[in-house]
């Protein structure tokens, strides 16, 4: 009765005792029950602790199942068979044990709408076939709910507070299908008063609905906050609710579906989880230490629209970890913090399949659930989707945002990722962000990505598990990210990852590193780097209509392609277009197995420039077919401190200039090799080293020297290993012409100027043919009174030709010369 009290004297706190009640009644307690060990109330027709119960105890179970005697005396406590139909354990009182205890409500529909306190110990609500428990010393050691019965539920409407301990509500439901099966409205506290919170476990087993509208509490105002699991087919996270595990000196871990990455064997898969608006996941560090881990898991959907705080402590450390994701159908509208007042923001993970990054407006798959509940589980988008803005929020914060595709041939989406939309950063500090594809990325037409307060390091990696994949940037795209790294990468594929432009676009930041194939094409382009710019890839591109092909960089500027590196200015539209090519310390271009093409229509202005204020610009090439290796035409080229240009071609021009300006602080090396041919009598009509006219070369403090070598079985009369025409070559310094063939000409120059202070030619013709020929050119500067010019032709066959006829200004010399 409500004034009664009952009380179990027992010989220690590891005493049971066992009350099975028989008839056709509930039990109901709605006095006073004490005990100084444990008490089991077992009752198949439901047990009831009223509003004005009492239970001090050293530890409870309460339950509708039943346990055999012979099981009980050996300590085998294992609670089975079902109530009568409608039992129920419900307690609406007061439960409370001592330091260490434990409290088990047990049966196939189990409520608290009153307090259960279970000060270090634990607080068992389970609805399941069977209910094992593992008693030891007085205290609960383990605890495992197994089968599934129908109608199963287990609600929290009050208070259950373990602190320093564990809370877990579990339930196994039979075709529950959107039915709850585990429902906290109420509070639940598992908080550290020692060195960590402790833990709460909701676990609504393969089948209905565990929502959370309550509160979940595992904090420690003293050490590191505690971990908070939740489990089951569908989980829900209803507007208000507050789930935290914050700590002290470090956050704590919530696991919301899955753990990271749904990687977690511990923890069972959600089919979906959905996240209101208002709802609250909480896993700071509140003074010192870092942020924790928390994650919403899926395999089919997951809706997150509510907030998720992983923030470093006041005083010290780093940000946490967030994860919202689903391994097929992922919307994002929601907000995460996992930002560090005094250490590094932290990161943020989302891991759909396919996804498309959106502006407001655009996110119809984004909903709100409805006021019944019956449908937000379904999603009303079939692909994945995450709001701009919520990405925006995040990197203005210092935390790090991860979109990462995982695909699956189930639905047929591969892993791509698709950006809709702007992502400007515009406050805070440095951030990065990562779009990490299993297939593909892309953006649409006008977009932007970068930052404008704080730098944005970005890293885009497509093909992270697929071959061929690419990275395709729309129209009029915009990367500026106000010195950020920029990193394009295969990442782990087999095959190299194409970067494609579709129309006008600039990329800038600090360091920018493109390990993939470069295509550029129609109109202009911009790739700027404060830093290094670095292209490990085939690099393609060609502009009309008086734009610009653009890439500088103010540290050293490198392109390594294993294939082809064509880049040509066009003559379309309104005017021929430029390409530019800049690097402050040195600029390099290197194409291990193909050609290199840098050809523009008009010169002067326009063209190809390229130019390096304090380093070296070094041009290389190696092809085995009959392309000509090397191509320069109507370009430009400057460098303080020197320039080099080698081409390696099998039976074409190794090196072809036409138009080409070069200027230089620095030493000039030219070097064309055409490879021997080894193919028997096979005839090559036009192979040469290195052919260069209508150009200018000039050295103001280095020497200038142009080498060719022809390969083998070359038989053209007009084709020289070291052909000049109509070009003027000026150094202060040495000049050197080296030619070697078989049967023509070694070292050839007409209609062109030579002034340096020495002239070294050394023309060989191995079989027959013309070691040099020097005709109608001049010689200037140190060269005019042909002193300091050096003619050789050693090495050359008996019958090979020297043809100086008009090739010097001052005839009066050329006796002396011969001689």
């Amino acid at each position: 009765g409500k004034n009664n009290t009952v009380q179990f004297v027992q010989p220690n706190s590891s005493s049971v005792a066992l009350n099975r009640v028989t008839g056709a009644s509930g039990s109901q307690i709605m006095g006073t029950l004490k005990a100084n060990g444990q008490v089991f109330i077992l009752n198949p027709n439901g047990v009831l602790f009223g509003k004005n119960a009492r239970v001090d105890v050293g530890g409870l179970v309460a339950s509708t199942k039943n346990i055999s005697t012979t099981d009980f005396m050996k300590g085998q406590y294992t609670l089975s068979g079902s109530g009568n139909p409608g039992a129920q354990v419900v307690n609406q009182g007061s439960l409370t044990t001592s330091k260490g205890g434990y409290i088990v409500l047990a049966g196939e529909r189990v409520s608290n709408s009153g307090t259960v306190t279970t000060p270090s110990g634990k607080t068992i609500l389970a609805a399941g076939k069977t209910v094992t428990l593992q008693l030891d010393n007085g205290g609960l050691t383990s605890v495992s709910v197994n089968g599934s019965v129908v109608n199963a539920l287990v609600e929290n409407q009050g208070l259950i507070s373990a602190t320093n301990g564990q809370v877990y509500l579990t339930a196994k439901g039979q075709d529950m299908l959107l039915n709850t099966v585990v429902n906290n409205s109420g509070t639940v506290e598992a908080k550290g008063l020692a060195n960590r919170g402790g833990e709460i476990v909701l676990n609504g087993g393969d089948s209905g609905v565990v929502s959370q509208s309550g509160h979940l509490l595992a904090d420690s105002q003293t050490g590191q906050g505690g971990k908070i699991t939740l489990e089951g087919q569908n989980i829900h996270l209803a507007g208000g609710s507050l789930t935290t595990a914050t700590g002290k000196t470090g956050g704590g871990e919530v696991y919301v579906g899955g753990g990271w990455q749904g990687q977690d064997s511990h923890i069972k898969n959600a089919s979906k989880v959905v996240m209101d608006k208002t709802a609250t996941v909480d896993v700071s560090a509140t003074e010192n230490g870092n942020g924790g881990t928390a994650v919403l898991w899926s395999d089919d959907y997951t809706n997150f629209r509510g907030t998720v705080l992983a923030k470093g402590g006041a005083k010290s450390g780093d940000g946490g970890r967030v994860e919202t994701s689903s391994h097929r159908n992922l919307q994002t509208s929601g907000a995460v913090d996992a930002s560090a007042r005094a250490g590094h923001g932290g990161e943020w993970l989302l891991d759909p399949t396919d996804v498309t990054i959106v502006g407001a407006g655009a996110d119809t798959g984004i909903g709100s659930a409805t006021a019944d509940g019956t449908d937000i589980f379904t999603p009303t988008a079939s692909g994945g989707q995450i709001l701009n803005s919520s990405i925006v929020n995040q990197l203005n914060a210092g935390t790090s945002v991860i979109v990462k595709t995982s695909g699956t041939d189930t639905d047929g989406e591969t892993g791509n990722i698709t950006v809709n939309a702007n992502i400007i950063k515009t406050a805070g500090t440095d951030a990065k962000l990562t779009l990490l594809a299993d297939n593909n990325i892309s953006t649409g037409d006008n977009v932007s990505i970068g930052a404008t307060t704080g730098k944005l390091n970005l890293d885009l990696l497509a093909g992270n598990t697929t071959n061929n994949a690419s990275i395709s940037l729309g129209k009029f795209i915009n990367i500026s990210l106000n010195g950020g790294d920029l990193l394009a990468d295969a990442g782990n594929s087999a095959s190299g990852v194409s970067l494609t432009f579709t129309n006008n676009g600039k990329i800038k930041g600090g360091n920018v590193t493109l390990n993939l194939s470069l295509g550029l094409g129609g109109y202009a382009y911009n790739v700027n780097a404060d830093n290094d710019l670095t292209i490990n890839g085939s690099v393609t591109g060609s502009t009309g209509w008086g734009a610009v092909l653009g890439f500088t960089a103010g540290g050293k500027l490198a392109m390594n392609s294993p294939g082809s590196i064509s880049l040509q200015a066009n003559d379309a539209g309104n005017g021929g277009g430029r390409v530019l090519i800049s690097g402050d310390k040195g600029v390099t271009l290197n194409a291990a197995a193909g050609t290199v093409t840098l050809n523009a229509a008009k010169a002067a202005t326009n063209g190809v420039n390229i130019t390096s204020g304090n380093g070296a610009v070094s041009i290389t090439n190696m092809v085995q077919d009959g392309s000509n290796g090397m191509t320069l035409t109507n370009a430009n080229i400057s460098s303080k401190d020197g320039i080099v240009l080698n081409g390696t071609t099998f039976w074409g021009q190794a090196v072809v200039m036409s138009g080409v300006n070069l200027t230089t602080g620095g030493d000039v090396d030219i070097t064309g090799l055409a490879k021997n041919l080894t193919t028997g009598a096979l005839g090559v009509a036009s192979s040469s080293g290195v052919q260069l006219s209508g150009s200018n070369i000039s050295s103001t403090g280095g020497n200038i020297t142009l080498t060719g070598t022809a390969g083998t079985h070359v038989s053209h009369p007009s084709i020289s290993s070291l052909q000049v025409s109509n070009s003027t070559l000026t150094t202060n310094n040495a000049l050197t012409l080296n030619g070697t063939t078989e049967t023509t000409t070694g070292v050839k120059v007409t209609g062109s100027t030579l002034s340096a202070a020495t002239l070294n030619v050394n023309g060989v013709a191995h079989v027959q043919g013309t070691g040099f020929s020097l005709a109608t050119s001049q010689l200037l500067g140190g060269l005019a009174d042909l002193t300091n010019v050096s003619l050789s032709s050693a090495g050359s066959a008996a019958g090979a030709q020297n043809v100086l006829d008009n090739s010097i200004v001052n005839d009066a010399n050329r006796d002396t010369l011969l001689a």
